[in-house]
C-alpha cells in the first residue's frame, strides 16, 4: 500500500508528462483571438450542458477568479451540484477542473487527453484551448445543475465564450494586457462585454462612472438587463467580489440568505498562508496596478499587519513597474520593505529588464537564492538557481523587519513559490 507521500510523489510525475505532452501537442500558454474553430467543434456538448444546466461565465480585469470560486462554494453549501473552470492555476493544472469542492484527478485528465488527443492535433489548438476542450467533455459526463466558468482573457474571443444564454458578470474593468486588449479602459470594457448576449443578463461591479454610463448605453442598445451589485463607497475588493458572487448565487437559485456556518473559500494566490519557521508568507495574487492598489487599500482597511513584501513582474507591463512600486511606498504603515525578485518563467521578466525599465542602483533578487538567505538555508548555490550571466543580485546581509511576508505578483509567480517554500519545509 502506497503512503501519501509516495501518492503525492506519483501524482507530480505523472501532471508533469501530461503537461510536457500537451506542451508538445500545443505549445506554450498564449491568446490568440479566434473562436470559431471552438465553437463549432464543442456544439453538440454546449448544447447538451443547457439542456440540463445554468452557465454563468464571469470576466473582469481583476476578481473574477475569486468571484468564480465563492459562487462554487455557495452552490455547494445548498447541496447543488456545479463544475468550475478557472485559470492559471497555482499548484496543480488540476485545479482548472472543479466539480463541486474537489478537483479532477490527475488520472481523469490522462484519460481525457488520450480520448481527445487526435482532435486537439487536428484542430491546431492552443494550450488554453486544449485544456479548455478538455474541460466541456468532462463537464458534460456529469450531473451538473451550473457551469461556472472565469474569462482566460479579455471574453470576446476567449474559448469560454461559446454559449449562447449564459448568465453574464464582469467584475472589474483596469489597464491590463493591453498589447491584446486595447490601451484606453474603454476598448478594454468592449472585450469584457462580448461575454453578453442580446437580451440576456448582467451583473456588474464596475467603479469607474464613466465606464458605467458605457455600459449601460451598450446594455439599453441589447436589451440586457444589467445590474449594479456593489455601492460605490464598498472599496475592499473581498468584500466585493464576495457581494458579486452572493448577487449571481441568488439569481440563479432564488435563495437570497445563506447558511449561518458558511465559510468563503480561500483558494491558492488569494489570501493564502504557509508558515516556515518563524515567517508566515501571505498570498495574493496581484498582477496589474488595479490589483495593487485594491490589495493594499484592503490590507490597510481591515489589517493593520505590518509586512516585509517580495514582489515580481511580468511582461507585458513593464510600463506600470515604476507606478506600482511607487505605490507600496505610500503604505508606510503597512508595507517595511520592498523586495523585488527574478523567477524562472517564459512570462516573468528577468532582473536585466527589470534594471532597464527602473533605471536605478535598485536590487532584483533571484527568488530561491533570496528565499535560502533569510530562512537561513545554509548550502551552495545550484546552477539552475543562478548563472554567471544572471544581472541577479545576490542576496547579501538581507534584513527583514517583520515575520510578516506578503507575495504579490502573477500566479505563476506564487506557484513557484509556494513549490519551493513546500519542497524546502
Amino acid at each position: 500500500m502506497k503512503s501519501p507521500i509516495d501518492k503525492r510523489h506519483l501524482s507530480s510525475k505523472q501532471e508533469e508528462i501530461f503537461l510536457t505532452r500537451l506542451i508538445n501537442l500545443c505549445g506554450k500558454e498564449n491568446f490568440r483571438p479566434k473562436l470559431d474553430h471552438i465553437r463549432s467543434y464543442l456544439s453538440l456538448d454546449r448544447k447538451a450542458i443547457e439542456e440540463k444546466s445554468k452557465v454563468i461565465i464571469i470576466g473582469g480585469t481583476n476578481g473574477k477568479g475569486e468571484t468564480s470560486h465563492c459562487l462554487n462554494a455557495l452552490l455547494n453549501s445548498e447541496g447543488l451540484k456545479s463544475c468550475l473552470w478557472t485559470s492559471p492555476h497555482v499548484n496543480s493544472i488540476t485545479e482548472r477542473f472543479r466539480y463541486c469542492s474537489s478537483n479532477i484527478s490527475i488520472e481523469e485528465l490522462i484519460e481525457l487527453l488520450d480520448k481527445y488527443e487526435e482532435d486537439i492535433i487536428r484542430l491546431q489548438l492552443s494550450f488554453y484551448e486544449a485544456l479548455f476542450v478538455l474541460f466541456i467533455k468532462y463537464a458534460v459526463s456529469l450531473d451538473i445543475d451550473y457551469l461556472i466558468l472565469e474569462v482566460g482573457l479579455g471574453g470576446r474571443f476567449d474559448a469560454t465564450n461559446i454559449f449562447t444564454k449564459p448568465v453574464a458578470a464582469i467584475t472589474s474593468i483596469g489597464l491590463d494586457h493591453t498589447q491584446i486588449l486595447g490601451s484606453t479602459l474603454k476598448e478594454i470594457l468592449f472585450e469584457k462585454y462580448g461575454i453578453t448576449r442580446i437580451n440576456g443578463r448582467l451583473f456588474e461591479n464596475i467603479e469607474q462612472k464613466f465606464l458605467k454610463d458605457i455600459l449601460c448605453n451598450w446594455c439599453d442598445r441589447d436589451s440586457i438587463n444589467c445590474t449594479s451589485v456593489s455601492n460605490e463607497s464598498e472599496t475592499d475588493f473581498q468584500v466585493r467580489n464576495r457581494q458579486m458572487a452572493m448577487a449571481l448565487f441568488s439569481h440563479i437559485t432564488g435563495i437570497t440568505k445563506i447558511n449561518d456556518d458558511f465559510k468563503w473559500p480561500i483558494t491558492p494566490g488569494r489570501g493564502d498562508h504557509i508558515d516556515f519557521g518563524e515567517f508566515e508568507f501571505t498570498f495574493f495574487g496581484a498582477h496589474n496596478l488595479l490589483g495593487h492598489q485594491k490589495l493594499l487599500q484592503s490590507l490597510n482597511d481591515t489589517n493593520k499587519v505590518q509586512y516585509d513584501v517580495l514582489i515580481s513582474f511580468s511582461s507585458g507591463r513593464q510600463d506600470q513597474i515604476k507606478s506600482i512600486l511607487k505605490l507600496y511606498k505610500t503604505y508606510p504603515c503597512i508595507v517595511k520593505s520592498v523586495n523585488i525578485l527574478e523567477f524562472q518563467h517564459e512570462r516573468a521578466l528577468s532582473s536585466a529588464q527589470i534594471k532597464k525599465e527602473l533605471q536605478s542602483e535598485t536590487k532584483v533578487y533571484e527568488m530561491h537564492n533570496f528565499l535560502d538567505t533569510i530562512l537561513g538555508i545554509n548550502e551552495e548555490i545550484e546552477s539552475n538557481k543562478y548563472s554567471a550571466s544572471s544581472t541577479a543580485d545576490m542576496p547579501q546581509n538581507i534584513q527583514l523587519q517583520t515575520r510578516n511576508i506578503l507575495v504579490v505578483g502573477s500566479y505563476y509567480f506564487i506557484a513557484d513559490m509556494q513549490k519551493y517554500l513546500n519542497i524546502r519545509k
